[in-house]
């Protein structure tokens, strides 16, 4: 091989270092969606840059032909590594299987077996020859049939590249939109220069520099890595979040940083305007909310509830002036302090003090590739607030609720015990109407005396249920207690009573003493005492 000096050969070094630069770029972040294919592309430009300047700085025809089809192994691969960068860039990477890219493969394969057997048939070039007309001699020659149908399929696959960055270009948020430009110029710019050198219109006819234009649309691309962080912030699970959707969603990317913040998320953290809190570290666009940044950086934590400060939660679309706002109050106070009034009873029973502010579901979850690759975490955001304040009013209902059932007791407890009371009562009463017959009025007044202590008791006895401080065992039951008392204070009387009437046939074996009513252990047994002097005494 023969090489000879050509000035034009440095800009095509300078290409070769620019795109083999973004191509080891791109390749160290490969696990970045899109940035896989974009390596392959500029490294394929590479290396047509540096067969591209080889060929120019040939002495001879072989030397110049042989360099040639070296380009052509760049040259047909170009287009298919362009879609597959706009197929994952649009969102529809699933479509590059092994099957559509072998499919794909079919004709750059044949284009470039016909290119290196060119002599024996002439299908891609005929009248091959060294054109030394210009400053540097060039491949003269004529394309042959299969040029244009590979031409043809380059320029379907370019424009259908073109297709996807455009609407992937529509509907992209702002911060993604400049990435896109900046791709989508950097596509255009070798396709419009190849088809002005195939059909003859171009200011260098005699040479083909597409790899030289390929070096300036590296230049974009690269302005766009540095400007834009192409390839180093990319849209991550995009599908997933939806824009309508009630929940509040943030996504990061795998160092952390804002990629994403939907509509309800702006709402919840009082960003309803666009700013500039995608591409920002979260720790930074988010340091207004300090409980919310300590729980990105706390990976063991997936799910918590956080509290929003009423000013930071949802904050008023506009300011009004201090004359305005004296004006309003002066204008609503009356009507709100009517309104107060008027639903002071419906509002018995609820939460009498304000929320301190917003309370928010927080729940973090790892996005990841459809090969198990970490992409980022997708925050999910909910205004819990509502469901909080109606816990709060349950809770105060269940404890209403709890006093009506401990009041619903105490009036079981207190109808029982006013009717053992008064059923004593009745007992006494005609016991001492008994005496009372019979002269003995000493014992009546005695029984009199205990009916009017039982009362009294009685009437402690019921303030105490009515008040509901007497508990379900802070007290030694009222009626048994006054019960006893009375009993061993008749005791005496009914004895005396008792022994002329010779009434042993219903007493029972022994005798119940003063000290020993109080030993009956069992409600049975103070019964039967109880039973046993009611019918020891008259009446």
């Amino acid at each position: 091989m023969r090489f000879q000096y050509v000035p034009y050969l440095w800009l095509l070094l300078a290409s070769t270092a620019i795109m083999a630069g973004l191509a080891i770029y791109a390749w160290r972040r490969r696990a970045v969606t899109g940035a896989h294919p974009f390596a392959i592309l500029m490294s394929l430009a590479a290396a047509w840059a540096l067969a591209n300047g080889l060929e120019m700085a040939g002495a001879d025809l072989p030397t110049k032909l042989f360099w040639a089809n070296v380009q052509y192994l760049c040259y047909v691969t170009v287009p298919v590594a362009w879609l597959a960068l706009a197929l994952q860039i649009s969102g529809r990477g699933e479509w590059l299987t092994r099957r559509n890219l072998a499919l794909l493969a079919i004709e750059p394969i044949i284009t470039v077996a016909l290119a290196w057997t060119d002599p024996a048939h002439g299908l891609v070039r005929r009248d091959i020859h060294l054109d030394t007309a210009g400053p540097f001699p060039v491949i003269g020659k004529t394309f042959g049939p299969w040029f244009w149908v590979h031409a043809a399929y380059t320029y379907l696959l370019l424009a259908l590249t073109l297709y996807l960055l455009v609407t992937a270009l529509r509907r992209a948020p702002p911060l993604y939109r400049r990435q896109r430009l900046t791709l989508l110029i950097g596509a255009v710019l070798p396709l419009v220069w190849n088809l002005l050198y195939n059909l003859g219109l171009s200011p260098i006819p005699r040479h083909d520099i597409a790899p030289a234009v390929l070096s300036l649309s590296g230049l974009i691309v690269a302005w766009g890595l540095f400007r834009f962080h192409l390839f180093d912030i990319m849209p991550v699970a995009r599908a997933q979040v939806v824009e309508g959707m009630e929940h509040g969603v943030i996504v990061l990317d795998d160092q952390d940083r804002v990629v994403d913040l939907n509509p309800a998320a702006r709402r919840l953290l009082g960003r309803e305007r666009a700013d500039p809190a995608i591409g920002r570290p979260a720790a930074d666009a988010l340091e207004s909310w300090p409980a919310l940044v300590a729980l990105i950086a706390s990976p063991a934590v997936t799910r918590t509830e956080l509290t929003l400060p009423p000013a930071e939660a949802v904050p008023a679309p506009g300011r009004l002036s201090k004359p305005a706002r004296a004006d309003l109050y002066a204008t609503a106070e009356p009507a709100r302090a009517g309104l107060w009034a008027a639903t002071k009873p419906a509002r018995a029973g609820l939460p009498t003090e304000p929320a301190p502010g917003r309370v928010i579901s927080a729940h973090i979850s790892p996005l990841r590739g459809s090969r198990g690759r970490y992409l980022g975490r997708a925050i999910v955001l909910n205004d819990i607030t509502a469901r909080k304040e109606a816990e709060v009013h349950l809770a105060q209902q269940q404890q209403a609720l709890a006093v009506l059932e401990e009041r619903e007791w105490l009036a079981r407890e207190l109808h029982d015990s006013l009717g053992q009371v008064l059923g004593y009562v009745n007992v006494q009463a005609q016991a001492t109407q008994a005496l009372l017959a019979r002269d003995q009025v000493d014992l009546a007044c005695g029984l009199l005396e205990r009916l009017a202590d039982v009362a009294r008791a009685a009437q402690a006895d019921v303030r105490e249920f009515i008040a509901g401080v007497r508990g379900s065992g802070d007290h030694e039951p009222g009626f048994k207690a006054a019960i006893a008392e009375l009993l061993q204070g008749s005791l005496p009387a009914c004895r005396k009573w008792a022994r002329p009437r010779q009434t042993s046939e219903v007493c029972p074996p022994r005798v119940f003493g003063p000290n020993q009513l109080n030993h009956c252990t069992t409600d049975e047994n103070f019964l039967m005492a109880f039973a046993w002097l009611a019918l020891a005494c008259p009446g």
